[in-house]
């Protein structure tokens, strides 16, 4: 499984652990180590934090091919699958620190997955800057589309809508408001129950942009 995936970190595939998890299983840890890289090969992962009032509010979503770190300490974080089966791949920091410090290669492919990170913590704060519920779902999906290797206009939902209430913090209820009425006015369209088509690209982009770079939609609110 893991042989057939193109990532970094490939030639220490052979220290890799497969976890299976299920959904809401947490991802272990590793308390003899300082922590450990997860590849996710298959399903979806979340790192959550509960918020003052009891709601959970999601902080990242990782996605198939992307790169996440989990120690001993997460500071009231909890990583956890979001859908089962979830396949990844764990590599020990320890090991891969090592060899970092003398294979300049490693260190850059290193440096790319800690872009990889940041680059999904800016794009969540792009969605959260969305003024109305219907910007925010409407970033989101674009999002969801950038990080999607191919089927351009057309978006799996990995995850659940109350999921995504809890990535967007805000109601369940007000991401199906959004959906409807993004769907209404024909600017998606859902293809099953986990699939969205991008209609009308132009009313979910930025004015004068292709991609997501903050601003507004020019849509009215949910």
């Amino acid at each position: 499984m893991l042989s057939v995936q193109p990532h970094a970190l490939r030639r220490l595939d052979g220290s890799a652990t497969i976890l299976r998890c299920n959904r809401d299983q947490e991802i272990p840890y590793r308390p003899e180590t300082a922590g450990h890289w997860c590849y996710l090969i298959a399903g979806a992962v979340r790192r959550s934090t509960i918020r003052p009032d009891g709601r959970r509010q999601i902080l990242e979503l990782m996605l198939p091919c992307d790169f996440f770190f989990v120690s001993d300490d997460q500071g009231g974080e909890t990583v956890e699958a979001i859908v089962g089966p979830t396949v990844l791949a764990s590599y020990p920091a320890e090991r891969v620190d090592l060899l970092a410090d003398r294979d300049r290669e490693l260190a850059r492919e290193l440096r790319a997955i800690m872009s990889q990170s940041l680059r999904r913590t800016r794009d969540q704060l792009m969605v959260l800057g969305g003024v109305t519920a219907v910007e925010k779902v409407g970033w989101f999906l674009l999002t969801l589309e950038k990080r999607a290797s191919d089927q351009k206009g057309q978006v799996e939902l990995p995850i659940t809508r109350y999921d995504i209430a809890e990535y967007l913090s805000v109601s369940v209820e007000t991401v199906c408001r959004a959906i409807t009425d993004l769907q209404q006015r024909g600017i998606i369209a859902l293809v099953g129950t986990r699939k969205v088509k991008i209609m009308d690209r132009a009313a979910l982009e930025e004015r004068g942009g292709t991609k997501p770079q903050g601003g507004k939609l020019g849509l009215i609110a949910a």
